[in-house]
């Protein structure tokens, strides 16, 4: 599969193939740390013609060195991310054994190229015209959703565990719909509600959690974020120094890991 998957990028003229090795952080040099996770990748070449979504982002780097860094938080639990882009982070979330991992994104291109990666990768798929599987030890969707058509009973089947999402506060213009999915993805009393149905114990369910890296590139975009989240009663934490991960890239001197923020957004509901 890997190799048909990889000859089929390989015609795409727009794009480039790249594999990101993950590194050990237990060894004391690059020559004698251990391969962590391989993350094979067709990226776009065109990012400055708008083709951004298939592009590698050092936020999303940063939030898959999180993941790796911090396994126990993601191992079984069902992991929902937004606006997914090449899946690299999905890739990551199936490495440390998480549950279920639901990607998304609401460009069909981004989401078709992101499907293909996750094949190059080996990893599961489910077909939304069809319940048959790719063989995988774990499940991966691929989903399409736009944060401003998506409506609030879609988004509540998903009832994920942790949502990801990495570079997604980008235009004030999608500030406030993003801010809305994250509300309804995030909200307690749904949780409780099902804890109720299924035990009778409303503490048994965790609250939700979101983990968002972000590089604050327009500094109004980020304030009108932080403006909607409280209005809508979400938490935003900047959890950066307290939760610093493990360098898993030493060798990617391009990717400058201090411009990017780690962001822990939870509902007061």
């Amino acid at each position: 599969m890997l190799s048909k998957a990889k000859d089929s990028l390989l015609n795409k003229t727009d794009h480039i193939y790249k594999e990101i090795s993950f590194l050990s952080s237990t060894a004391s040099n690059i020559s004698s740390k251990l391969v962590s996770v391989v993350a094979r990748l067709s990226c776009s070449s065109n990012m400055l013609e708008g083709d951004t979504g298939c592009a590698l982002w050092p936020s999303s780097l940063f939030l898959s060195e999180f993941i790796l860094s911090y396994p126990k938080i993601f191992s079984s639990k069902c992991c929902f991310e937004l606006g997914s882009g090449v899946g690299l982070v999905g890739i990551c979330l199936n490495s440390v054994g998480a549950s279920k991992v639901i990607l998304t994104d609401g460009d069909p291109c981004t989401l078709r190229n992101m499907k293909e990666n996750m094949e190059l990768n080996n990893l599961c798929i489910e077909q939304e015209d069809s319940s048959v599987l790719k063989e995988s030890k774990n499940k991966v969707e691929c989903k399409y959703l736009s944060w401003e058509e998506v409506c609030e009973s879609d988004l509540w089947g998903y009832q994920p565990d942790i949502v990801l999402g990495a570079d997604i506060i980008y235009d004030p213009v999608c500030v406030p719909h993003l801010v809305r999915v994250l509300s309804v993805l995030l909200r307690r009393d749904r949780r409780q509600g099902k804890a109720n149905a299924t035990s009778g114990d409303e503490f048994e369910t965790e609250a939700p959690v979101a983990y968002i890296a972000t590089v604050v590139r327009n500094p109004e975009t980020f304030n009108c974020f932080a403006t909607a989240a409280a209005d809508t009663k979400l938490s935003v934490l900047n959890i950066t120094s307290t939760a610093a991960p493990s360098k898993f890239l030493p060798y990617m001197l391009s990717y400058d890991r201090s411009s990017v923020q780690l962001l822990k957004v939870t509902s007061l509901f």
